[in-house]
């Protein structure tokens, strides 16, 4: 066999930058985003229906902070204050799986979602930032997940054990939908997750110089006041609820500004380094 390769003309009419993720054109760019969008949105697909498939089991873990409650009634004394969820149209019970899809969902596919947007804004980055990126992906995620733990583990329980001490202290019966309490848990749940992200944020607003951790210091009671405001307003009107919610905040803010701190003296001594060597 000949060892002549056949020749191959050039493509005079690729471009220059062709193959560099850093040149890529605006179309190019699309259709990358679009394949980093699909892997989340399958991921989200994939949970959403196998929680259909185990519909019944997943329903009863959503439903152990209300069940939890009531573990100490008796029959007669649970229909007397709370029935169990209903339904008061056809399509009840179908918002119910949707949105218990939906928790799911999103749990199992926020991962995927950080670390492929990770992926497509990597090329536009500098090796400074490329070096964030994977420990700030990783923050946000361990976050989220913080988040929504303490939500379904701590907040929900004691909101929903005020709600009912409410209720009975003033003889009404509960009637609950299915679509009112996975909404209220959705909201929680998620809500959470994304409010616990406030630390990383703070972090962020530092390294680009937008505030300063003196200036946190500086207005920090206007912040716990602006926690504690959130906190009255996302819970019912009980202290310990409240206190629930505006505590862990507060300390994530507080660990925040000493991380700012740090991050800030790093980098000054970082600069003061260079502009000596400069000098030099």
């Amino acid at each position: 066999m000949s060892e002549i390769e056949p020749f191959h003309e050039a493509d005079d009419d690729a471009p220059e930058w062709a193959g560099d993720p850093k040149h890529m054109g605006f179309l190019e760019h699309l259709e990358e985003l679009r394949w980093s969008l699909l892997k989340p949105i399958g991921a989200f697909t994939i949970a959403f229906v196998a929680s259909m498939i185990f519909i019944v089991d997943v329903k009863d873990i959503l439903l152990a902070p209300l069940e939890a409650n009531y573990s100490h009634l008796s029959e007669a004394e649970r229909m007397v204050v709370f029935g169990g969820l209903t339904t008061y149209n056809v399509t009840g019970v179908f918002i119910a799986m949707l949105l218990i899809g939906v928790i799911i969902g999103l749990m199992v596919a926020s991962p995927f979602f950080i670390y492929y947007l990770g992926r497509f804004l990597a090329p536009a980055l500098t090796v400074r930032e490329k070096r964030i990126l994977v420990p700030g992906s990783l923050s946000v995620l361990f976050l989220f997940l913080l988040g929504c733990t303490f939500g379904y583990y701590i907040l929900l329980p004691r909101t929903i054990t005020a709600v009912i001490w409410f209720n009975q202290l003033l003889g009404f019966q509960m009637l609950w939908t299915t679509s009112n309490y996975f909404g209220f848990l959705t909201f929680t749940i998620l809500g959470l997750g994304i409010a616990f992200q406030m630390p990383l944020a703070i972090i962020v607003l530092v390294t680009i110089g937008v505030v300063t951790p003196e200036q946190l210091r500086q207005y920090r009671r206007y912040i716990v006041l602006s926690i504690v405001i959130l906190a009255a307003i996302l819970t019912p009107p009980e202290p310990i609820t409240q206190l629930a919610l505006a505590g862990p905040l507060w300390i994530l803010y507080e660990l925040s500004i000493i991380a700012s701190v740090f991050l800030k003296k790093k980098h000054d001594a970082k600069a003061e380094k260079l502009e000596s060597e400069w000098d030099d």
